[in-house]
């Protein structure tokens, strides 16, 4: 696999630590952004539950970790009457290069509702429901792994999966991500380091940006592509060493619920070079992620950073486009032999080439289908860095 010379972290602990920050907020992991100048530390407000010093904390912590915190609208606090509210009020929704709200993923949720939801593949056993080796119509040695969720425990389902791949010495891999909304980052790269090979070791799989305030949180927040385990579940341990298929590309099933840390993986694989062919529709666009924070009974998730690729690029808020463009048929089984997008797919394994009219076809955006209306993820949970702990 070719590669240019990439970023590499400055020290690992620093990447370690980027991940390790989590997404819980007031739990010591995540470092403390500085405080706001000018509307005083949100730290003097935390655990003050009036609705006036709520209000003084929400802005206050805006102001502090938002993103886009110096475009905040401004807006009469006297007029709001709850925190939802004054909160949402706050937010970034000028149109952005694409005409589409800046801010389509920030989030409160009372405390009591904001626990990663664990079950939410309603319509499916697991993450990771259907790994299988297929053979292409002329005869390639194909890998199929449907992946629905980065949720935990998703991870050990995934290394299982490609070990599979990797006994049966598979010439390509079709990753299904067409119903994986997201969830924690550190599931997308071990899945991502999985697909590569012992010279990704070390590249930068993603750079998370935070706003100007937190330059020093930016320069220490790279996350890197591994042949080890780096955050164990249950059944791998830390520093098992992965089953790496060493592709030089990827092929994945796409679709408008494709978002947030799916989208990471298939940035981050073609910040080091790898090849990611998407077959399906365009995915949701959403390079964003943030921390949880916690105060008088409400969860907070404001966008808090940008991910960018070793090459720089974390721009795509309309999403990646496919390679081809093909509806999907919700009738048929994901990954079975009448699937339109796994068979278009293995013809483009074969031929390079898009089934005739799907390479140019402009796929409108849709509400997301019936049969995998279970797998959504709210937005809030798309993109995490680690369980809350």
């Amino acid at each position: 696999m070719k590669q240019f010379p990439l970023w590499r972290p400055v020290t690992a602990a620093l990447a370690a630590a980027a991940i390790l920050a989590g997404c819980g907020g007031g739990g010591g992991d995540a470092p403390s952004p500085p405080p706001s100048s000018t509307f005083g530390a949100s730290s003097s407000f935390e655990g003050m539950c009036s609705l006036a010093d709520q209000k003084k904390f929400v802005r206050s912590y805006l102001d502090e970790t938002y993103l886009w915190y110096g475009e905040i609208p401004s807006v009469n606090a006297a007029a709001f009457n709850n925190i939802p509210d004054y909160f949402e009020a706050l937010l970034v929704t000028t149109p952005d290069v694409n005409g589409l709200p800046k801010d389509r993923f920030s989030a409160i949720l009372p405390s009591s509702q904001a626990s990663l939801p664990q079950g939410l593949l309603k319509n499916h056993t697991d993450a990771v429901p259907v790994v299988k080796v297929v053979t292409s119509p002329a005869g390639r040695r194909t890998g199929y792994i449907q992946f629905n969720d980065h949720e935990e425990g998703s991870q050990d389902d995934l290394i299982t999966a490609f070990r599979q791949m990797q006994d049966a010495r598979v010439e390509d891999l079709v990753l299904d991500l067409r119903y994986n909304s997201g969830g924690f980052l550190y599931v997308a790269i071990a899945a991502a380091s999985m697909v590569t090979g012992p010279a990704s070791e070390g590249l930068v799989f993603e750079q998370l940006r935070y706003n100007d305030k937190r330059s020093a949180e930016t320069a220490s927040s790279f996350l890197t592509f591994s042949n080890r385990v780096q955050f164990a579940e249950t059944q791998y341990p830390r520093d098992t060493l992965l089953p790496q298929l060493n592709l030089p590309r990827l092929y994945v099933l796409s679709s408008n619920q494709t978002c947030s840390s799916s989208e990471s993986l298939v940035n981050s694989l073609r910040g080091i070079n790898v090849e990611v062919i998407l077959v399906g529709g365009t995915t949701c666009g959403k390079p964003y992620g943030f921390h949880r924070k916690e105060n008088c009974g409400f969860a907070y998730f404001p966008i808090e950073f940008q991910g960018f690729n070793a090459k720089g690029f974390g721009d795509y808020t309309a999403g990646f486009k496919p390679t081809c463009a093909v509806n999907d048929n919700p009738a048929t089984a994901a990954g079975s032999a009448a699937d339109p997008l796994l068979t278009t797919a293995l013809l483009h394994i074969d031929t390079g080439r898009c089934p005739a009219g799907t390479a140019s076809q402009l796929l409108q955006s849709a509400a997301p289908q019936a049969a995998s209306a279970g797998t959504m993820r709210p937005s809030w949970a798309g993109r995490l860095l680690r369980p809350e702990r």
